[in-house]
């Protein structure tokens, strides 16, 4: 009887850390992930050598910025970030990191777009006001 009293318990737990994203959680997330991998797509480009800088910096800035953001939209880009056991600017594993972060990136702005062309907005727009735009669109009270 105790057995299963504690799988209850375990059950229930389980049950409450379950936390079902609303929409405009969902769209937060995939802008805040657009906005950080546009924010350092620079130091990318300084880590596969298309731009001038170092390429070490890059690569430690970059890392640092991915371990102080806790977002799901980005656990691909971490994941690939963590395969570059030491950065050489030649390497399959930054190559692939770069690849990764074009596609994402293009995949989270169609993301966002279309939740918003969702709801009818067809209209060209920066991706700093898509938030505002979603929530003037839903009227939502943001204070």
């Amino acid at each position: 009887m105790l057995k299963y009293f504690i799988l209850l318990l375990f059950f229930l737990q389980s049950c409450e850390n379950n936390q079902i994203l609303g929409e405009r959680e969902l769209l937060l997330k995939k802008i805040e992930a657009f906005s950080f991998l546009n924010a350092y797509h620079h130091q990318l480009h300084i880590m596969i050598g298309e731009e001038e800088g170092d390429g070490e910096i890059a690569y430690k800035e970059l890392i640092k910025g991915l371990s102080q953001i806790n977002n799901d939209e980005l656990i691909p880009v971490k994941n690939a970030a963590s395969r570059i056991k030491k950065y050489k600017e030649s390497s399959e594993s930054v190559s692939e990191l770069d690849y990764l972060v074009d596609y994402y990136q293009s995949g989270l702005s169609l993301q966002i777009e279309s939740i918003l062309r969702g709801y009818g907005f067809l209209e060209s727009f920066p991706s700093d006001s898509a938030l505002f735009i979603y929530d003037r669109i839903k009227k939502v009270d943001t204070n």
